[in-house]
C-alpha cells in the first residue's frame, strides 16, 4: 500500500485525472474513524436522512407491489398522505416479481408484515446487490484501457461513495444494476463484431425497459448517423416497454402506468428539491419572488434539457457527449434522488480510461475530475458546516443533498464552459487541412 502511494506522490501528479483519486479517497478514509467514534448517528446522517426507520425504501416497497401483477398500477391510491403511485414500466416489476417469488408464501403476506421479514427476503436482497456490484466492475472492466489494479481502486472508490453505499445500495435502487447495463451496452455496440454490436442494442433497450430515460443515448446513434441501429434499438425498445403489459394488465394497466406518470403525485412536493431541474427552478423563483411558478420553472427545465441536447450534439469529445445526455436523465425526471447521480460515473469511467488524443490538462480535465472527486466521496468535512444531526422540514432534503447538489451542478457548469470554450468542428478541419499540406512538403524535402 505504502509502495503505491509514494509511486502515485512521485508520478500521480503528472495525469490531473488523478485527481479524482486523491479527493475521493480523502473523504472514504476520514469517515472511517468518524463512523468508528459516532456509530450509527454517522450511519443514519449518511443514509437515512436522520430518520432511522427509513431502509430498503428502493426495494422491498416494489417486492410488495410486484406480488399482484395484474392490479399493479391500480391498487395503490394516489393523492393519499404517504401514498404513491407505482411508475416504473411493467419490465422492472417483472423483475421484482421474479425477487419475490424466490422466497414468497404461498399463503401470502400476513396482516401488516412487511416483505422483508420474509424468511430469506434479506438474503436474496443481499445477492441481488452483490449480483450489481459484480456487474458493475465487470462493466469497468471492459471499458476502455485495461488496467486491473486501477479498475480496482476506480470500483472501490465509487463503491464506497455516499452516492453509491449511501444511497443506491442502501436502498436498493434498481439504477446501479441499469448503470452497469448501461455501460456495458454503450460498449458493446460499438464492436467491430455485428453479434455483439447486436447484443449491445438489446442491453440498451433493456434499460429502457427498465427505467425509460435511458432512451436519451438513442442520441448517440443518430449524431454518429447510425440510423439501421437507432431503428433497431427503438422497436427492441418498444418491444420490451409494451409486451410485458400481457402480464401486468394489458391496455387497462398501460392506461393507469400513463396515468400514474402524469398523476398529481408527480408534480407534488416541488419546494426545496434540488434534485431535478423544475424543483431546483421551484424553489428560487419562490425564495427570489414568493410566487409560485410552476408552469414557469418547468419551462426553465426544458430549455436547459435542450441546451443539453445541443451540447451533446456538438461536442467532439466522447465523454462531455455522455456527461450531458447523462443530466438529462439524472436532472429533468422528477423522481430524481441522490442515487440517480450514480450516472454520472459513466461520462467518469470514459473520461479516465478512455484513450484522448490530447494530453489531459489541469483544464478541463484536472478541474472537472477534482469535482468527480468531490461528489463520488464521503463528505464528512461537510459536518463542519452543517452539525450531523441537522433536519430540514423539506422531504427528502437533508445536508447530504444540499452538498451533493451544490458539487454537481458546479460540475455541470465547469463542463459546460469547458464545451463551449473547446473549438468547433470546422476550426478542426481546418486546422488539419492546413497542416496536411506542410506534412506532405516536409516528406518531400526529406526524400
Amino acid at each position: 500500500m505504502i509502495k503505491y502511494v509514494k509511486r502515485f506522490m512521485r508520478r500521480g501528479w503528472q495525469d490531473p485525472r488523478n485527481l479524482f483519486f486523491l479527493l475521493a479517497a480523502l473523504g472514504i478514509l476520514l469517515w472511517v474513524p468518524l463512523a468508528i467514534h459516532f456509530g450509527g448517528e454517522l450511519y443514519t446522517w449518511m443514509v437515512q436522512e436522520n430518520k432511522p426507520e427509513i431502509r430498503f425504501m428502493d426495494y422491498f416497497p416494489h417486492l410488495t407491489d410486484a406480488a399482484d401483477p395484474s392490479h399493479l398500477y391500480h391498487h395503490i391510491a394516489r393523492g393519499d398522505t404517504g401514498s404513491y403511485a407505482p411508475v416504473f414500466p411493467p419490465l422492472a416489476y417483472g423483475m421484482y416479481y421474479l425477487l419475490y417469488r424466490l422466497t414468497y408464501l404461498r399463503s401470502g403476506i400476513p396482516e401488516g408484515m412487511e416483505t422483508e421479514a420474509i424468511p430469506g427476503a434479506l438474503s436474496v436482497f443481499t445477492m441481488y446487490l452483490v449480483f450489481n456490484a459484480v456487474l458493475f466492475f465487470l462493466a469497468i472492466e471492459i471499458t476502455g484501457q485495461k488496467n486491473r489494479k486501477k479498475d480496482l481502486l476506480l470500483f472501490a472508490l465509487l463503491m464506497l461513495s455516499v452516492v453509491f453505499m449511501g444511497s443506491g445500495y442502501m436502498l436498493g435502487n434498481s439504477a446501479t444494476l441499469v448503470l452497469a447495463l448501461l455501460i456495458i451496452g454503450l460498449h458493446m455496440a460499438e464492436s467491430s463484431r455485428s453479434l455483439q454490436r447486436e447484443l449491445g442494442l438489446v442491453i440498451l433497450a433493456l434499460c429502457v425497459g427498465l427505467k425509460i430515460y435511458p432512451a436519451v443515448f438513442g442520441l448517440v446513434f443518430l449524431k454518429e448517423k447510425k440510423y439501421i441501429e437507432l431503428a433497431r434499438l427503438t422497436l427492441y425498445s418498444l418491444l420490451l416497454v409494451l409486451l410485458p403489459f400481457a402480464f401486468f394488465g394489458g391496455l387497462d394497466g398501460i392506461r393507469a402506468w400513463l396515468d400514474n406518470l402524469t398523476g398529481p403525485l408527480q408534480s407534488a412536493g416541488l419546494y426545496g428539491r434540488p434534485q431535478f431541474l423544475k424543483g431546483l427552478f421551484f424553489t428560487l423563483i419562490q425564495m427570489i419572488t414568493g410566487q409560485d411558478a410552476v408552469a414557469f420553472s418547468g419551462i426553465l427545465a426544458l430549455v436547459v434539457m435542450i441546451l443539453w441536447v445541443i451540447l451533446a450534439w456538438r461536442s467532439r469529445s466522447k465523454w462531455r457527449t455522455l456527461f450531458f445526455l447523462c443530466c438529462i436523465m439524472i436532472f429533468y425526471p422528477s423522481g430524481a434522488y441522490r442515487y440517480t447521480l450514480a450516472y454520472l460515473a459513466i461520462p467518469l469511467i470514459t473520461m479516465l480510461k478512455e484513450p484522448s488524443e490530447e494530453e489531459p490538462r489541469f483544464w478541463p480535465e484536472g478541474s472537472v475530475s477534482a469535482l468527480f472527486g468531490l461528489l463520488f466521496t464521503i463528505p464528512v468535512w461537510w459536518l463542519l458546516v452543517i452539525p450531523m444531526n441537522q433536519r430540514f422540514d423539506v422531504p427528502i432534503l437533508t445536508s447530504v443533498e444540499i452538498y451533493l447538489y451544490l458539487v454537481a451542478y458546479a460540475l455541470i457548469l465547469t463542463v459546460t464552459i469547458a464545451e463551449l470554450a473547446a473549438p468547433g468542428r470546422i476550426q478542426s478541419r481546418i486546422q488539419r487541412t492546413h497542416h496536411l499540406p506542410r506534412k506532405m512538403n516536409a516528406s518531400k524535402e526529406r526524400a
